[in-house]
């Protein structure tokens, strides 16, 4: 109780960090983003009527001018203004900041000094200078942008302060998922080294290709490694997303095992995760060559993987798997924000702040139900486990035990006795009379008889010794020579003459010992005839007693 109390605390603070970080988000400043080609000569670009309605990926790829319109605002010298812009693919950009009182202030980048301007999340942010005039309007120039799904996303203003807040917020985000991430891998390493199961292994790449999809989405990559431009940092997110999705298939393969995955899913999995990795590679060695057609199929490898989990969750609900509504319950968060990414890269969704963070959410929603996904599963594996070893156990009881007394059968006694190498005593025991038992008292009440005389065996019967019925009325206990004054032959006579039979019929049994070792078929034999004529001498000279025999012959000691 007290790790699922732990549980939804961790799941309330990432709520808690989204709530927040959506609040952060917010902008006081209406922002309008117009482009238009940027072909031939600045003059010429300045005729261009710039597009502030359509999509902005119909314009092709090339050079772009900007304008970014909004009301004239005069910021606070003491909390001054910020241009956030999302990470896009381009190799540069120039960014004239215009007053009311026709001043401007400029600033650039290129790929060489971008990571200058990145912060958390991927967003490129610019300072913008105080005047004493308003900020009137922005221009931007941009240079080979692919424009695959804009030139300039996600654009607005916001103050320092906000940008503070929202910063902040990303930063505890993002710090909670990587932590969150190296436990559940640590833990589930830590699992598969001692279980060997290989969901735990599957689930672990999972975790890690995540983790460097965020390292890399977030822009901590270009701060680690100062020379990684940012159209590299792309190709690599594209790789490693993919690697993602890839290991949460193969996580899902795993999991459900043969029972759900019959030949044909195992197949279209498969083909869907080579499908989804080709386009990835495609696009890391090929982009920005036709990089508009490579971005969309690589998007639709994505919308592939993860249109495979409804037949996925259709044949596990077949196969009656257990605790599929847990399973189902921990994916749909990360699977709807995945879809909204994907409807995003295919162009049926405009950019959103949630589409770059959602999915970070709901992957960490994922991990913390995912916890009790993965101990449920173990714990049905062992249950599973132990019903099969109990149901081995019990078949191997009856395949060597005699079905009537319980005790063990002849062939199993002899495989258990004979490789003994210390000195054994075989007891050969025989019922007296049983024929007229039975003839008297009837075969219903023979089988109680040899029932009470096999507990009595047990019950004298020292530790580390075998009892065997090994067939009609004769039974044999095989008492390590070290152990025989807990056995002695009076004692076992004793036991069963005074044992309640039906009927109350007297009962006794005569009994033939002898003392050996039994380390060969030969040896069993050997003791076996010893024993068995000790056996024949107690009932010629009147049953009811115990003869010892040896080499030279049988003596009556009982």
């Amino acid at each position: 109780m007290a790790g699922f109390r732990d549980i939804l605390l961790r799941l309330f603070v990432v709520v808690l960090i989204a709530v927040g970080a959506s609040t952060a988000a917010r902008a006081d400043i209406a922002v309008t983003t117009c482009v238009a080609p940027l072909t031939g000569s600045p003059a010429e670009a300045a005729s261009h009527r710039f597009d502030c309605d359509g999509a902005q990926h119909r314009l092709g790829s090339g050079d772009f001018a900007a304008q970014l319109r909004f009301k004239p605002f005069q910021p606070d010298p003491s909390d001054p203004l910020v241009l956030r812009t999302t990470s896009v693919w381009q190799e540069g950009e120039q960014i004239t900041f215009r007053y009311g009182d026709e001043t401007t202030a400029q600033v650039a980048f290129d790929a060489s000094n971008a990571r200058h301007f990145m912060t958390i999340g991927a967003i490129f942010e610019f300072p913008i200078p105080v005047r004493a005039a308003p900020l009137t309007g922005i221009d931007i120039k941009i240079k080979d942008s692919a424009n695959w799904r804009g030139v300039v996303v996600g654009a607005h203003l916001m103050t320092a302060s906000q940008s503070y807040r929202l910063q902040s917020w990303l930063v505890a985000l993002y710090a909670a998922f990587g932590g969150l991430s190296l436990a559940l891998l640590a833990y589930n390493l830590a699992l598969w080294s001692v279980l060997r199961h290989r969901f735990q292994l599957s689930y672990a790449a999972m975790v890690s290709a995540l983790m460097a999809y965020t390292f890399t989405s977030s822009s901590v990559a270009m701060l680690v490694i100062p020379p990684l431009a940012n159209n590299d940092r792309l190709r690599l997110n594209y790789m490693f997303l993919a690697l993602a999705a890839v290991a949460s298939i193969r996580f899902m393969v795993d999991f459900f095992g043969p029972q759900v995955f019959q030949p044909r899913l195992r197949r279209l999995a498969a083909l869907v995760c080579s499908a989804t990795l080709l386009s990835a590679l495609a696009f890391a060695l090929l982009a920005p060559w036709q990089g508009f057609w490579l971005d969309r199929i690589y998007f639709a490898g994505c919308s592939a993987a993860l249109l495979l989990v409804v037949p996925i969750i259709y044949a596990a609900w077949r196969a009656r798997v257990r605790n599929l509504g847990l399973f189902v319950i921990a994916w749909s968060a990360p699977v709807v924000a995945s879809i909204a990414r994907a409807a995003y890269g295919i162009g049926l969704l405009d950019y959103s702040f949630w589409l770059d963070n959602g999915n970070l959410i709901a992957l960490s929603i994922e991990s913390l139900l995912s916890i009790m996904l993965i101990v449920t599963r173990l714990r049905d594996l062992y249950s599973e486990r132990d019903q099969a070893k109990a149901g081995e156990l019990s078949a191997l009881r009856l395949a060597s035990s005699d079905p009537l007394t319980g005790l063990l059968n002849r062939r199993a006694f002899i495989d258990h006795a004979i490789g003994r190498t210390e000195p054994h005593r075989l007891f050969l025991i025989d019922i007296d009379h049983f024929k007229a038992i039975n003839d008297r008292i009837g075969h219903d009440a023979g089988d109680e008889v040899l029932r009470e005389v096999s507990k009595a065996i047990q019950e004298c019967r020292p530790d580390d010794s075998l009892a065997v019925r090994l067939g009609g009325e004769e039974f044999a206990l095989l008492v390590p020579l070290r152990l025989q004054r807990q056995c002695p032959p009076d004692r076992l006579l004793a036991a069963i003459r005074q044992r309640k039979m039906p009927m109350n019929w007297q009962v006794t049994v005569s009994v033939g010992f002898v003392d050996g070792r039994i380390t060969s078929e030969e040896d069993w034999r050997r003791l076996y005839r010893l024993a068995d004529t000790a056996l024949y001498r107690a009932k010629a000279d009147g049953r009811d007693r115990a003869c010892r025999a040896t080499d030279f012959g049988a003596t009556k000691v009982a």
